[in-house]
């Protein structure tokens, strides 16, 4: 599918709530492709918010691209209503394997790089889009495997530096100037009271806000090397563990998400789920393999 006639017929569902998400929707608006914006944030889901079905119904599109929206339900009703599906992923979530390719079982890349391929969106055609192709692919790069995969894939310390540039740009049309201050502080004081427990520093805060990606890139620039870490977010009900050989076996025994190349593990704690905070992760991670 490669003009605006044959994109008519297609509609991409994403949440703008990372760079990645954005780029993607920026890219699909640049093509003329139609975009339903969930203004769900991480943890978004098909089967929740809007009706997504019926503006695909009322859009007459035969051809739906799902931008990480786990939807059981949903997606069994779109198909069910003859519409071609096409899942962009690369995670894993509780009783979803999202990470591989279902034929081969390989680890997929990052749902960027996906889109990509499947719009078949060269750096030519990036670039008379408006946009600069290295900064495009770095955005795919990073949310598959951080800075670290960056600096496997060749990028020089002043192409990260642009890069982190443009990656902050893109997340300040979802951040509000007036408190983004504020969150990096209280991020900045949970890492000076971090703690250090087996190979793991562990960091937590009671703050509502998101510390682990503003932590990361603290900890990217401070240590410089992948570094292991539980991370706390008690009022959002979230604990992660990062840069770990063991966040699959985290995964199995409690579910939850995995990211950045299954060695990134989350779980977010909600009513009637199973509490998993630090004793319980603690537990697991001791345990001989």
């Amino acid at each position: 599918m490669t003009n605006s006639t044959d994109l008519s017929r297609t509609v991409l569902i994403v949440p703008p709530n990372d760079a990645e998400a954005i780029q993607i929707s920026q890219i699909a608006q640049k093509m003329q492709l139609p975009v339903i914006l969930s203004k769900q944030t991480h943890g978004a889901s098909l089967d929740q918010g809007r009706n997504y079905l019926a503006q695909v119904k009322a859009g007459g599109y035969k051809r739906v691209v799902v931008v990480e929206m786990p939807g059981p339900k949903s997606e069994a009703r779109l198909k069910k209503m003859g519409v071609e599906l096409i899942l962009i992923d690369h995670h894993h979530y509780t009783g979803l394997d999202r990470a591989h390719d279902e034929k081969t079982g390989k680890m997929l890349p990052s749902s960027l790089e996906q889109f990509l391929k499947l719009f078949r969106l060269t750096d030519k055609k990036l670039t008379s889009l408006g946009f600069h192709p290295r900064l495009v692919h770095a955005i795919g790069i990073h949310d598959r495997g951080f800075i670290w995969a960056l600096q496997d894939e060749g990028y020089s310390k002043k192409e990260i530096r642009e890069f982190l540039k443009y990656h902050d740009g893109l997340l300040a049309q979802i951040q509000n100037p007036r408190t983004e201050n504020r969150k990096q502080l209280i991020a900045h004081n949970a890492w000076k009271r971090r703690t250090r427990w087996s190979t793991y520093f562990i960091v937590e805060t009671e703050a509502d806000i998101q510390l682990r990606p503003r932590l990361s890139r603290i900890v990217a620039l401070e240590i410089g090397k992948p570094t292991a870490l539980i991370i706390v977010e008690r009022k959002r009900g979230l604990i992660y563990v990062q840069e770990s050989d063991h966040a699959m076996k985290l995964f199995r025994t409690f579910g939850g998400f995995t990211f950045g190349q299954d060695r990134n593990w989350g779980y977010r704690n909600e009513k009637g789920k199973k509490r998993v905070w630090l004793k319980e992760v603690k537990t697991v991670l001791k345990e001989k393999t």
